[in-house]
């Protein structure tokens, strides 16, 4: 198995503009994106999935979009569950059970056990659409004079516009085989959308459809991280100084310059190499080992990195807030690769 997090490469640069790469501005950094575990540990053994119908999606359609939305969720490019397809009229016909046994860790798991689903999710949604219309009164000039002067002003009402879709999705999981729950979670979003008659640039009506739709994939946005591993990106930031001024030794001060000038060449691997370099020839750098890190966490190899951003750490004098964010991104990592080894198959 490849080693955890380890997409790479797959990384771009993002650099501030400023006369010299060693003065104060904007820190370089590379965007690297790695694999966190789901956020709900009951999920683990999650591999063959249901998906119950839920209580007051009265037409399906969250359903079928919770449906679709599990169906094609892929880690490391390959789908991450089988989907087994549920007969809402045979299940409920057979177990003589109404929506509220979506509720019922036991009576979900008799409805699981006449599929090959080893996991029933279920639960119940609950959609909401308004649109309000309102007027407020206005100000206008009803009589212009010379040079565009205004002479006299009237008020007029204008016709004004409220939209706003919400939605909540309260989702079980049950484990079929132990006739457990694996987790509950409540998700939730909303969306707003006004405008007045006499604005020169309103956007208009939107479609109902549109903003339900929007909600709804914030929803699933949600459920994601929750239920399978999910990528994350971030963007790590390299240091460009420090006071330790390298020990004044200029060959010191010139790989690490060099690292810098490949880190804005966008060529990681190379501006690693003068990183390294430096490292090897002044090891009292703050910049430089946090820099080293740097390389280790985008080569995916996380205890090094941890190692060379404590040694950057007990470096420095005061705490330094990229250093900082760096030593808690990491340990963050470290903590979850267990949990994630467990939920990669």
């Amino acid at each position: 198995m490849k080693p955890l997090g380890l997409n790479l490469p797959r990384f771009s640069i993002v650099l501030g503009l400023c006369g010299s790469l060693l003065a104060a501005c904007a820190s370089p950094s590379v965007k690297t994106t790695i694999l966190m575990p789901a956020n709900q540990s009951g999920m683990v053994n999650a591999q063959r999935v249901g998906i119950a119908p839920l209580k007051g999606d009265y037409n399906g359609t969250m359903g079928d979009r919770l449906r679709s939305f599990v169906a094609a969720i892929q880690v490391n490019d390959k789908p991450y569950f089988t989907l087994v397809d549920l007969d809402r009229k045979t299940l409920l016909n057979e177990q003589r059970l109404g929506d509220s046994a979506m509720f019922s860790a036991e009576t979900a798991a008799e409805l699981g056990n006449l599929t090959t689903a080893d996991t029933l999710l279920g639960g119940s949604f609950e959609p909401n659409y308004d649109h309000t219309r309102t007027q407020k009164s206005v100000q206008f000039c009803s009589v212009w004079g010379e040079n565009f002067a205004c002479e006299k002003y009237a008020t007029k009402l204008v016709n004004c516009h409220a939209q706003s879709a919400s939605a909540q999705l309260n989702l079980r999981a049950t484990d079929v085989e132990r006739g457990v729950v694996s987790f509950t979670q409540s998700y939730g979003a909303t969306t707003q959308h006004s405008w007045c008659d006499n604005q020169i640039f309103k956007a208009g009506l939107q479609a109902k459809s549109d903003m339900q739709n929007k909600v709804i994939a914030s929803v699933l946005s949600q459920v994601r991280r929750d239920i399978a591993p999910y990528p994350v990106t971030f963007d790590i930031k390299f240091m460009t100084r420090d006071a330790s001024g390298f020990g004044d030794q200029a060959e010191v001060k010139e790989a690490f310059a060099s690292g810098l000038e490949f880190v804005k060449s966008e060529r990681i691997p190379r501006s690693c190499e003068f990183f390294r370099k430096a490292a090897g020839m002044y090891d009292q750098s703050p910049a430089i080992y946090h820099n080293v890190g740097v390389c280790a966490e985008t080569e995916g190899d996380f205890d090094r990195a941890l190692a060379f951003y404590q040694r950057a750490d007990r470096l420095t004098a005061s705490p330094n807030k990229i250093i900082g964010t760096a030593l808690k991104r990491v340990q963050d990592t470290i903590a979850g690769r267990s949990t994630l080894q467990n939920q990669l198959r």
